[in-house]
């Protein structure tokens, strides 16, 4: 039994079965499909495609940022080449930021990043089409549109730039968690606008292991230990991060002996022999006292019964 097999085509029924004029009219239609298939998947090629790095961006502000945008075109000749960079909103009109065309620069189109755009290439014209924006600026978040034209096929893709705050230089502090406790609570903080921060802690010092009992919260960032030893002091860091830059700071965590198993950040100090001679002197005088009055006490008291005995009878 023979069976026509084509690709993405189930078996026939046994051609056998059918006449000759069948069989050529089957074998035609199925290479009708397959053809067909074939051509629609493939498509046609594009002679000209405009591939980014990243959809979004976002920086510090201050910072230079560049925006990748390359092309490829698979024309050996053209007579006509365009780039145009534009920021694109829905609410306003598209604004024009740097334009080339047939060889002329055109770089500040917009009042609000003049001076401050330039394509990354000398010729734009090599199929790399990237800008710099230097010193950005909090208004310059937005959408920008990459606008590539090489007659007579053109291309274009955008993406987004968010400007931000650099968070301030985080503060680390260490502080009881209540009175009488054994626990510690260390704090970090660092202020921001619309950074969105993580913070993490590790132990920088000693046997650089956490306490198997500590709590992080990566939101609020503390580091929160419920009982401690001698073992878990040393410094402990934190670290911030953002969308746009990573910083840290240090805290020390003081403990007392082992055998006193409480901590504190500043352990008060023991008392010298000085302070226990002046206690000691203190005692022995304050004994030495009661001792006196007691004698005096009890000399008076026995004095008046030897008045009282030599007085004669009336």
């Amino acid at each position: 039994m023979k069976c026509l097999a084509l690709v993405g085509v189930h078996c026939l029924e046994p051609l056998e079965k059918l006449t000759s004029v069948y069989k050529a009219t089957i074998r035609c239609i199925l290479w009708y499909f397959v053809l067909m298939g074939v051509l629609c998947s493939s498509g046609p090629a594009r002679a000209l495609e405009i591939t980014m790095n990243s959809n979004h961006y976002h920086t510090a502000r201050g910072s230079n940022v560049k925006l990748a945008c390359s092309y490829t075109h698979n024309m050996t000749t053209t007579q006509y080449t365009e780039i145009t960079w534009s920021i694109v909103s829905v609410t306003e009109d598209e604004r024009h930021v740097i334009w080339f065309t047939d060889g002329h620069l055109t770089s500040d189109m917009d009042k609000a990043l003049k001076g401050r755009v330039r394509f990354t290439s000398s010729d734009p014209t090599n199929g790399d089409a990237s800008i710099i924006i230097k010193d950005v600026r909090l208004s310059d978040s937005g959408s920008y549109r990459c606008f590539v034209k090489k007659l007579p096929d053109l291309d274009f893709k955008s993406v987004d730039l968010t400007v931000m705050e650099l968070p301030s230089q985080p503060q680390c502090s260490a502080g009881r968690e209540f009175a009488g406790s054994s626990g510690m609570t260390l704090r970090c903080r660092s202020s921001h606008d619309n950074n969105p921060l993580r913070y993490a802690w590790t132990k920088a010092s000693g046997n650089l292991v956490m306490p198997p009992n500590a709590v992080v919260d990566p939101v609020v960032g503390t580091l929160r230990m419920d009982k401690i030893s001698e073992r878990d002091c040393g410094i402990y860091r934190c670290t911030v991060k953002s969308m746009v830059n990573t910083n840290y700071c240090d805290v020390v965590l003081k403990c007392p002996p082992l055998s006193q198993q409480h901590t504190e950040v500043d352990s008060p100090q023991p008392l010298t022999t000085s302070a226990v001679s002046s206690i000691a002197v203190l005692v022995t005088l304050s004994v030495l006292g009661l001792v006196a009055g007691a004698a005096v006490f009890f000399w008076r008291r026995k004095k008046t019964f030897v008045v009282r005995d030599d007085t004669p009878d009336v």
